[in-house]
């Protein structure tokens, strides 16, 4: 499985082709992978198509060939033989001059050690390989690595053959069959991680030289959430020099650690070595690695042969400091060569012209310098210094180490002292155009740039600098900045960062396509670079690719855990429709960026969310603990609080843009729509001015017609008078509020007009006093208005040549009407004023003063502050929680799920529900602490099997999660999802997570069980497994079960153990009756049954740690709640300590 290859061994094993002019030449791997029965053989081979005979057929090419695997045993005897004919094929004449074939067999096979002979025939001719093979068993429980396969192309451009049986995670995964690199390619590789165990765990992936150096490493820590691990990584080989490398994997769990290896060889030509390679740099290299590494590490250097120290020294600080290896080592061996890097752009004051020539977020997300990283490589070189304090490379090294660190002067003053000795060096005066960066100089940056190029003409960093330069200047037009970024990538086609520049240019631009392939081009020469990954996502978002922007962020957060929390909700509105948003609030505030400051604090604000009781504890507090008043305000909204975001925060920021778009406001950013839609939602029904919709809805015409019964006559004579009216007068307006939000006005009236159906009378000339007097118009069209209903208008006077909309929301404090007005048909909507001039307006004047719109939306707040709808139907489960003694001082914390599974599926019919043998949930937890931070978030499968009649008896699946954390005050939330039925729930609760010290009498939770079974597998619980009782319910007569632990008992002076346990059971709800114990571990003392049953038992022992359970018979017990305690007294040292909990019964 684990592969050390030399040069020698991969001729010998065939990874290197050695065929004869007569031989067809092909190239194989066989890596091997952990299946789901056994272990997976995976035979991979390669036939270059110009090794293949092809023919027209059909308006494609096609070539046949002949492969065929054979492994043996270590007895010699054939274990497995697999062939068969196969057939090429391609589109196009062109395509048979180039390329590779590429096919894939896959097998099942025992562990064990083989030999394998893997052999093609193709029109007559033969290709052979063969391999000395380990099937590892992988056992169940172990953490363990499949063998790690390099890549050569994912998603490859050409069409493949078959490209579903080279598919992993998603994508079409060509394997690199010939144990090489190209000296321009990153190397990728795909590897399966196993037996994970939901622990926290490690993956490190490092590249060691041949002297065993990491020269590159890479570590990521993931989360204890997932059982396996598919990794499809990559790695950029630049400033590595060509030769014979090992990647490694190591993975860490706990205490288990696996890893796993694969040789292969970086093409290229090993760069000339710098005549500067004397002696006396030697000496003080071996002064360095004395310091660093030790004696005999420094000796082996001296005694290496000349060709191969500059080597081990560049490696040895890649390793142990590779700011130094490569502004120090690098230059002075010809090996490697400083480059910018984002840090770098901060270190030059380049923040704000990053905001300004690429975008603000780029600015402002440049990274920070690694001033203790710089701090230590800078006193190495002293010490170099403080021996010759002319050296040129260890002053050009301490001058680019200053500019890292943001010191121009000095990265320019040990610059220039380096040309003193050497006038032509290149990288000196590559740090002096650098430091002429920093101080906005442009034109003295760019005639040091290009001196630097005219001293070293083959090293394209100094034109790329110039042109980035160029670019950062912001001299010339648009076009002139892209030619700029693009002339800088050309100059140098595999740097680590030019192309994400490019990408963030263009995608401001909103070119969108050039910024994709921006992007794309950036992972392919460096796969490390996760922000262009995730912005790859976001360009191809706003093109509309869901399923692909969705792919590259599902990527991201699987292999990247330091940018899971951004990646997981591509797609805002598909992701909310589905139910998959994670973390799509940072997509969102992305596009929110482009607003104005105070406009970004209106749209975090979360009085447009909070209630009147919330904004009153918010405002009470100090500034600096509002930010995680906040943080603990939307996450106790959370409905899902597991999923990888904030669904309640996601919908919040839907609903702004939203805003933002269909209610827009110039000073406000949105109108008084808008407040209301952020706080409530999409209402049930909408009727306007111009789009008169009348009720249908049942819930909707129930609302109106409550709100209706409270009109009087007088009200509804109002709304309809002036809902047939339109204005026909200017009028004189003075703009009040700050943000213009009231208007006063004085008007008359001249002209009434019928306009609406609902209006079932009009008299002119009663209307003619300034003072109505109720009773006084009696009529027989009167008393029908006041009992007929009034549909599509709203319950509010508003004049009919007026913009109007109203919102009915049913289910926001009993139901509520919204009603909206504006001056102009496509004005600003706000609240309407109350109505004047007439004397019907007069009269009824108090009436709707208590019943104007703002003060409906200030009644809902105080009762109902905010709505949200999760998506989908609810799922109810179970879950209750236990903590225990855990390792290295934590406590564990076991949390159990149980759900329903009997009408998941819903099926049909009867028989339809006997084919029901397995249900697939996603069960959830999340766990934050006592301010809401996020401790541990994850969502994970969860398979439940069943036979047909549990699953008709209302079966729970049943599993459970455990966490090792510090005691003490936390949030939990979880959360089951099932995907079949597109069904969730969640929930969250305040927890109390208990210490238990070492050596100190305590008890553990009460888990109430299902079963407890010996099994001596079962490593959590010292040979018992527990089945965990989550909904802590019990059928009538059905057994009881709990289990404890209890930890530091005391020994006598024998060294034994004694100890009593009581137990209580005492009903809150219910009677007890006709109890007994069926299993307990210890000696009976005494069981008493009255209304209250007590059970005693002693035990005694070695151990101070022991486990313990009971299991009793509920007899003819009553449905109800039942409180059980558990007291234990250590006999020995006679403390007593104690712990409750509940259980029911009942159906």
């Amino acid at each position: 499985m684990i592969r050390r290859l030399t040069q020698a061994v991969l001729v010998c094993l065939g990874l290197i082709s050695t065929t004869t002019a007569n031989d067809l030449s092909i190239q194989g791997a066989i890596d091997v992978f952990r299946g789901g029965t056994g272990p997976d053989v995976e035979v991979t081979i390669a036939i270059p198509v110009s090794e293949l005979s092809f023919r027209q057929e059909g308006g494609r090419f096609v070539a046949g060939y002949h492969p065929e695997i054979v492994l043996f045993d270590d007895q010699g005897n054939e274990a497995r033989r697999l062939g068969g004919d196969r057939v090429a094929s391609v589109a196009s004449e062109s395509a048979t001059q180039e390329g590779m074939v590429d096919d894939i067999a896959r097998f099942t096979i025992g562990p064990g050690e083989y030999k394998a002979v893997l052999q093609v025939v193709a029109d007559g001719r033969l290709g052979t390989k063969r391999f000395d093979l380990t099937v590892p068993a992988f056992p169940r429980g172990t953490l363990a690595l499949s063998d790690v396969q390099l890549v050569r192309e994912i998603d490859p451009v050409s069409p493949v053959a078959n490209p579903e049986s080279f598919q992993k995670l998603g994508h079409t995964v060509i394997p690199s069959l010939g144990g090489s690199v190209d000296s321009d390619g990153p190397v990728r590789w795909y590897v399966e991680l196993y037996e994970i165990g939901q622990r926290p765990h490690r993956v490190t992936f490092d590249i060691v030289d041949r002297f065993g150096n990491r020269v590159l490493s890479d570590v990521r820590e993931f989360g204890a959430y997932r059982d396996v691990a598919q990794l499809l990584e990559g790695m950029s080989l630049r400033n590595i020099p060509p030769g014979l490398y090992t990647l490694r994997v190591t993975a860490v769990a706990g205490d288990e650690r696996a890893e796993a290896e694969q040789d292969f060889e970086l093409l290229g030509t090993l760069p000339r070595l710098s005549g500067h390679w004397t002696a006396q740099r030697i000496g003080h290299l071996v002064t360095l690695i004395e310091q660093v590494g030790n004696p005999a590490v420094a000796e082996r250097f001296q005694q290496m042969e000349p060709d191969d120290q500059p080597l081990f020294a560049y490696g040895f600080w890649r390793e142990h400091d590779p700011l130094l290896a490569v502004t120090y080592v690098g230059p002075m061996t010809g090996l490697g060569r400083h480059e910018v890097r984002l840090p770098l752009l901060r270190a030059l004051k380049q923040e704000r012209n990053a905001k300004r020539r690429v975008d603000k977020t780029f600015g402002e997300r440049l990274p920070e310098p690694d001033t203790l990283a710089i701090r230590t490589a800078r006193d190495r070189l002293d010490a170099i210094l403080d021996v010759d304090k002319e050296e040129p490379f260890a002053l050009t090294g301490d001058a680019l180490l200053a500019l890292e660190a943001g010191l121009l002067a000095e990265g320019e003053f040990f610059a220039k002292r380096a040309l003193k000795p050497i006038s032509g060096l290149a990288d000196a005066k590559n740090a002096i155009g650098l430091s002429k960066i920093g101080r906005n100089d442009w034109d003295t940056a760019a005639d040091w740039f290009s001196a630097a190029s005219e001293s070293d003409p083959e090293w394209g960093t100094p034109r790329l600098n110039a042109d980035l330069a160029r670019f950062l200047s912001g001299k010339g037009n648009q076009a002139e900045e892209l030619d700029a970024i693009r002339k800088a990538v050309f100059h140098d086609l595999t740097h680590p960062e030019a192309y994400y520049i490019a990408g963030r240019l263009l995608e401001r631009l909103n070119r969108f396509e050039e910024s994709t392939a921006a992007y794309r081009r950036q992972i392919d020469v460096n796969p490390s670079h996760a922000r262009a990954r995730f912005d790859l996502g976001r360009s191809l978002y706003k093109q509309g690719h869901v399923d692909s922007a969705s792919a590259v962020w599902r990527d991201l957060m699987e292999s990247r855990p330091d940018f899971r929390s951004v990646t997981v909700g591509p797609l805002l509105d598909a992701y909310i429709r589905i139910g998959e948003t994670g973390k799509a609030q940072s997509l969102i505030a992305d596009e929110l960026r482009s607003l104005d400051d105070e406009a970004r604090e209106r749209v975090e604000d979360i009085s447009l969310v909070a209630g009147p009781d919330e904004m009153a504890a918010y405002k009470s507090l100090p500034e600096e603990e509002r930010e995680r008043y906040v943080r603990a305000f939307w996450q106790k909204r959370d409905p899902t609080p597991a999923s990888p975001g904030n669904e309640r925060l996601v919908e919040h920021y839907r609903r702004v843009v939203y805003a933002l778009h269909n209610y827009p406001s110039e000073k406000r950013g949105w109108d008084r729509r808008g407040d209301v839609y952020i706080r409530y939602g999409e209402p049930a029904h909408i009727s306007k001015h111009d789009d008169i919709r009348f009720e249908t809805d049942q819930r909707v015409v129930r609302v109106r017609e409550r709100l209706m019964r409270v009109l009087s006559s007088e009200a509804r004579e109002e709304i309809i008078a002036r809902a047939g009216r339109y204005r026909t007068s200017t009028r004189d307006r003075e703009i009040v509020g700050e943000y213009g939000q009231q208007v006063d006005y004085q008007d008359f009236e001249s002209i009434d007009f019928e306009m609406n159906p609902n209006r079932s009378y009009f008299i002119s000339d009663q209307d003619n006093t300034n003072r109505y007097v109720r009773g006084t118009e009696e009529a027989t069209y009167r008393g029908r208005m006041r009992e007929s209903p009034i549909h599509g208008l709203p319950l509010f006077p508003i004049d009919g040549g007026t913009s109007w909309e109203y919102w009915i929301y049913p289910d926001v404090a009993n139901g509520i009407e919204v009603v909206f007005s504006s001056l102009s048909p496509k004005g600003e909507m706000d609240y309407p004023a109350l109505p004047v001039g007439r004397k019907l307006a007069r009269f009824n004047e108090k009436f709707w003063d208590g019943r104007r719109p703002e003060l409906v939306v200030t009644r809902a707040k105080s009762q109902q502050p905010d709505r949200y709808l999760p998506t989908g139907d609810v799922l109810d489960f179970h879950f209750t929680t236990a903590d225990f003694r855990g390792p290295d001082g934590r406590s564990r914390l076991e949390v159990y799920y149980g759900v329903p599974v009997r009408d998941l599926s819903e099926p049909a019919d009867s028989l339809l529900a006997a084919e029901i043998d397995h249900e697939i949930f996603e069960r959830g937890i999340a766990l934050f602490d006592s301010t809401w931070t996020p401790i541990y978030r994850n969502i994970t499968p969860m398979t439940f099997a069943a036979g047909d009649t549990d699953v008709l008896a209302g079966t729970l699946a049943i599993d459970e999660v455990a966490l090792r954390i510090e005691a003490g005050r936390y949030y939990l939330g979880v959360q089951v999802n099932h995907p079949a039925t597109k069904r969730r729930n969640g929930y969250t609760q305040e927890l109390i997570v208990d210490a238990y010290p070492e050596g100190t009498f305590g008890i553990s939770d009460i888990q109430i069980a299902g079963d407890v079974t010996q099994d001596e597998a079962a490593q959590v619980k010292r040979g018992l497994r527990v089945l965990p009782m989550p909904s802590k319910t019990f059928n009538p007569g059905q057994p009881v079960l709990i289990y404890y632990e209890v930890y530091g008992l005391s020994r006598d002076s024998f060294g034994q153990t004694k100890h009593r346990v009581d137990y209580e059971i005492r009903p809150r709800k219910g009677k007890l009756s006709a109890v007994r114990v069926l299993r307990a571990l210890g000696r009976l003392l005494g069981f008493e049954e009255k209304a209250i049953v007590t059970i005693s038992y002693e035990r005694s022992g070695t151990e101070a740690d022991e486990q313990n359970y009971l299991e009793i018979d509920p007899g003819e017990s009553k449905e109800g709640v039942y409180e059980l305690t558990v007291s234990v007294t250590d006999l020995v040292s006679e403390q007593t300590i104690e712990k409750s909990t509940t259980f029911l019964i009942g159906e």
